[in-house]
């Protein structure tokens, strides 16, 4: 996936999402506004220019006060331009209210006082741009670090595995070094130096950096535009390196690719390189060893390692940037520096920080001032150095994130701390792709986790250390980006601070009502509540709320959101036994509304819900009654606790009308529905319809063990173009109904079958991708679950297996039901549910004495059927015990 460019960012503000909206209002559909097209030109040419700008001085490191406030101006400035144009898009074209001379009139008035905005923000444009001129901010945003390479290194090193005889590896073949080291140690600085010292001896040469998610086609246009000094009129990436190739055929080149994050974004660039034996070049630069290692083909003679620096380098690169390059430290500074630099440890970055902060002071020459940064680097470190050691490392990390993943980490801290916060909530409120939190899962700067429910089905939520929710929410402070507030007061003594992201985490629960008259809010555009009486939003003036996040709340009177335009994102959580949620009786204003999410008592769903055009991910509370006509809401993506047995036969069939789901969550809750033969028949034909599209995970779950669901559901067949991979039926089947067998691309399968027979473990066995199965059987055979060699080979991938345990089989044989589990060599967790035919094992007195007795039999078994695949982990998850 390319890297994409995030419509709000911590660096940018919403300069991508304003330059959108200038550009179409100055479109066909807003042609009349003739007296303001040229001033909107006039903003939309200059704030792109200081879009480029703000995304170049992203990547500046220790920008100076002056440019500081001017990109600070800037990205405020953007946030109020948007929201002046979204205000008059909303007047002019947001509404069908009004028919006539009253709709013209309205509309005139909205133009008329746009313009007036216009020219207002026409003089604070030229104001900025003046600035920048006066300021010749476009030439200090470089994006290179101003990290000096290690002393020890020389570019001859590295020039050395580029063009000399190694091994047996002729020199003329294509050849592809790597740089290797973590994050500061200078390895764009080395690979700079080598490229500007063997560029003169190639005929095509280009310098291209990575991101972390690159967008290959950008990538690719810009090695073209570098290489050949064209322009490329095609945008298929295959085009665009079949043209390369062509081009670059019988040439010699040398092509740097900095800051390579993954394998498989090389897989892609080095198609465009032709293997000729010409001499050429192609030098690589990652933190990821693995893929430095990929990229030289496995010929780890051609990876460079680059290292912390010794001793006695770390003091001649900080000598040279405190004291000028060949002067020496001198006497009484020795003792003091060599303690600095015990606190670097090596890493050229933090030796750089610390120097330039010398450096910077009025009088470099002052004992004083270096006996300060002393202190201040150990006085916390005398009493804990880990500590400290991991804040200084922590805001490293942080400083070198692309600033669209510092932008998805900064808003991690709208969430208290010790909060678990759930992957698919956070990915929609940034609107974020996923794998940009990966990215920080991997950095280590948030810890993932799965949350297993009492059905064993998983989410996946992320947590973070409170050392760095310290360091999120200190940066976000300073970037404006957020505010964290635990008192009441504070909304009303900052008032000319422009909060655009707001967090009420007040832990006396004070009713926020009391204070709300006061606190005028029309710039937050998110705002999140944790466990506060919220009586009415209407006080708070949340005129363009993008995402609006309550949880844990007391009252809620939701009704105001119905004039919330530009809405997006509404997640409510209420009390266990707190008053009823209301929503408006209307909804159809929400044109923007893509995920809503209920979790309490509701009072009523209004009737045009379905009218919704934008509606992607919607969750309501189990037992909800949806309007007729939800064939209407084609955008949806995702229905979580839709209970077919509440729902009238119409919807029931109109389910299946829903061509664009990805999910489906079934919850069925009335007991006479079994009997609803048509209803069935209706739920069954829109799930088959909706499987043999694109549905990729269904959930369906039943208070009542029938065998008449079965009987329903049997008929049941799936096209070829089935792309289902996740199936989770909490409905007691039987046993395995015969389409299972059809569904070549299931990932996941949990299931509950009366009676799990020889055939039945075939047709599991026969899922060739199966990687995760759950199955809870009343019977199996007498001899057990068998897993054969053959088995194996038809079921490569399982890494999860669950099944249940008899307690009293277990003290009384000491035997687990399950054979041939060392034919299954990717297992890696076992889940085993424990049970007792006496009664229910969550209700069993001694169901800690129960573990006691079944984990070293079962920790016995695996250590001699499984002894390198699976080893036991000792905690028990709800019900169950875990083998990892």
């Amino acid at each position: 996936m390319a890297e994409v460019k995030l419509l709000v960012s911590a660096s940018m503000g919403v300069m991508n999402s304003l330059l959108g909206k200038l550009a179409t209002i100055m479109g066909k559909e807003y042609a009349k506004l003739k007296g303001v097209r040229k001033e909107v030109k006039f903003l939309n040419d200059e704030l792109s220019t200081m879009g480029a700008l703000l995304e170049d001085l992203a990547y500046k490191e220790g920008m100076d006060n002056q440019t500081k406030q001017w990109r600070n101006k800037v990205r405020e400035m953007s946030y109020d331009i948007e929201d002046c144009l979204d205000d008059f898009m909303h007047r002019v074209g947001g509404s069908n209210e009004g028919e006539g001379l009253l709709r013209c009139l309205r509309t005139i008035r909205a133009r008329h006082q746009l313009a007036n905005q216009i020219q207002d923000l026409k003089t604070h444009v030229q104001e900025a741009s003046e600035r920048r001129i006066r300021y010749k901010l476009d030439g200090c945003a470089s994006r290179s670090s101003n990290v000096v390479v290690d002393p020890r290194i020389t570019a001859l090193q590295v020039i050395n595995l580029l063009t000399k005889q190694v091994d047996d590896v002729p020199v003329q073949d294509l050849r592809v070094v790597s740089i290797v080291g973590f994050g500061g140690l200078g390895k764009t600085t080395l690979a700079k130096e080598v490229y500007d010292k063997l560029r003169p001896s190639f005929g095509c040469k280009a310098f291209v950096s990575v991101s972390q998610r690159p967008e290959m086609k950008m990538l690719l246009k810009n090695l073209v535009k570098e290489i050949s000094g064209q322009g490329v009129h095609t945008y298929e990436p295959k085009e665009i390196i079949d043209n390369l190739r062509t081009y670059l055929k019988d040439k010699r080149y040398l092509v740097v690719v900095d800051d390579l994050w993954d394998a498989s974004s090389w897989e892609i660039v080095k198609c465009a390189f032709p293997e000729s034996h010409s001499g050429s070049k192609v030098l690589i630069t990652t933190r990821n060893e693995s893929v430095a290692v990929a990229c030289c083909n496995f010929h780890r003679e051609f990876v460079y390692r680059m290292r912390p620096l010794n001793d006695n380098d770390s003091k001649q690169l900080f000598y040279s940037r405190v004291f000028g390059l060949g002067n020496a430290c001198s006497q009484p500074f020795e003792e003091p520096s060599e303690k600095i630099l015990q606190k670097c440890g090596g890493l050229p970055l933090a030796i750089i920080s610390i120097a330039s902060l010398l450096a910077s002071q009025s009088n470099t020459s002052s004992l004083d001032q270096w006996n300060y940064v002393l202190k201040s680097l150990s006085s916390d470190l005398r009493s804990n150095p880990t500590l400290e050691g991991m804040r200084q490392i922590l805001n490293l990390s942080y400083t070198h994130l692309p600033h669209h993943i510092k932008t998805c980490l900064l808003y991690i801290g709208m969430y208290p701390e010790d909060h678990q916060i759930e992957k698919d909530h956070l990915v929609r409120q940034c609107v974020a792709e996923e794998s940009y939190f990966n990215e920080l899962v991997n950095r280590s700067m948030i810890i993932q986790f799965e949350k297993l429910n009492g059905w064993m089905k998983s989410t996946i939520c992320y947590k973070v250390h409170d050392m760095i929710l310290d360091l999120i929410v200190s940066k976000a402070a300073e970037e404006n980006f957020l505010a964290v507030v635990q008192n009441l007061q504070t909304i009303t003594t900052r008032q000319p601070y422009n909060t655009r992201r707001l967090s009420l985490q007040l832990i006396d629960e004070s009713v926020l009502d009391k204070r709300a008259p006061g606190a005028n809010l029309p710039h937050v555009r998110s705002l999140f509540t944790f466990g506060l009486s919220l009586q009415s939003l209407q006080l708070l003036e949340l005129k363009f709320i993008r995402v609006l996040f309550v949880c844990n709340a007391d009252i809620l009177d939701l009704t105001p959101i119905g004039k919330m335009f530009q809405l997006r994102y509404l997640y409510v959580e209420s009390k266990p036994g707190s008053s009823i949620i209301q929503l408006p009786s209307q909804m159809c204003g929400l044109h923007r509304l893509e995920s809503l999410m209920i979790h309490g008592k509701l009072s009523h769903l209004p009737w045009d819900i379905i009218r919704l055009p934008s509606l992607s991910y919607l969750k309501l509370p189990v037992g909800t009654i949806y309007p007729d006509g939800i064939s209407n809401m084609k955008s949806l993506r995702t229905i979580h606790s839709f209970d077919p047995s509440k729902q009238s036969l119409d919807n029931v069939r109109a389910l299946g009308e829903l061509l664009n789901l990805i999910e489906l969550d079934l919850y069925i809750t009335d007991y006479s529905f079994a009997n609803k033969e048509a209803h069935l028949k209706a739920l069954f034909y829109s799930i088959e319809k909706l499987v043999s599209c694109n549905l990729k995970r269904l959930n369906g779950l039943t208070l009542h063990n029938l065998t008449v669901y079965y009987a329903a559901c049997r008929p049941l067949s799936f096209s070829a173009g089935c792309v289902l991979e996740q199936l989770n039926l909490q409905i007691r089947l039987p046993r395995l109904p015969p389409w299972v067998r059809h569904l070549s691309t299931l990932v996941t399968m949990d299931i509950n079958l009366g009676w799990l027979c020889n055939d039945a473990i075939a047709v599991l066995a026969g899922l060739p991708v199966l990687a995760r199965l759950r199955v809870w059987a009343d019977r199996v055979p007498v001899q057990g679950i068998i897993f054969s060699g053959s088995t194996a080979e038809a079921m490569p991938k399982v890494e999860t297996l669950s099944f249940r345990l008899d307690v009293q089989q277990v003290q009384t044989c000491g035997v687990v039901g399950l054979h041939g589990i060392e034919h299954l060599p990717h297992l890696k967790k076992v889940y085993i549910n424990l049970c007792d035919g006496r009664y229910p094992y969550c209700r069993n007195p001694n169901r800690e004495e129960l573990v006691g007795i079944v984990r070293p039999v079962v920790s016995s078994f695996f250590e001699q059927h499984h002894p390198e695949g699976t080893t036991i982990q000792k905690n028990l998850i709800h019900n169950s015990i875990l083998f990892s």
